[in-house]
């Protein structure tokens, strides 16, 4: 891949808080249903995306998978999920959380590999998508 493409170039004088505003606007489909992936075993993991979770996905595409994940590819999410292929559940190792585990799923974006993470807070009975990275961290012993 050219890493000199950007489709997000229209972006490139805009603040973040502008983008997000930007994402939202467009990204309607995502923010107001109800979305599903389903694991290895056929059990279906069902999340909602909110304002805050656009905010974090734009964060992601502009530093944490950015040349990966391009802000232009968040409104198209949708279409990606039934595809998504399950990698892994971890609990979450803070001190002091109970409750919440993290979901990991692989999906492939015109040929770039990313990877869903989804946090799923057990007590609140809340799931969100929680960020997108181009790896997955390893468990630290």
């Amino acid at each position: 891949m050219n890493e000199a493409y950007n489709p997000d170039w229209r972006y490139n004088n805009m603040t973040q808080t502008e983008i997000e505003d930007h994402v939202k606007a467009r990204s309607s489909q995502l923010m107001s249903q109800t979305h599903f992936v389903t694991n290895n075993q056929g059990k279906r993991l069902k999340f909602k995306v909110t304002d805050k979770d656009i905010e974090h996905l734009v964060d992601d595409a502009l530093h944490r998978a950015k040349g990966v994940l391009y802000i232009s590819d968040l409104p198209a999410l949708p279409d990606y999920f039934s595809k998504a292929v399950f990698v892994k559940t971890e609990k979450d190792t803070k001190k002091y959380v109970r409750n919440v585990l993290f979901h990991y799923y692989q999906i492939d974006i015109n040929g770039r590999t990313l990877f869903l993470n989804f946090r799923e807070d057990r007590q609140r009975r809340r799931t969100n998508l929680h960020s997108i990275t181009t790896e997955i961290k390893k468990a630290t012993s």
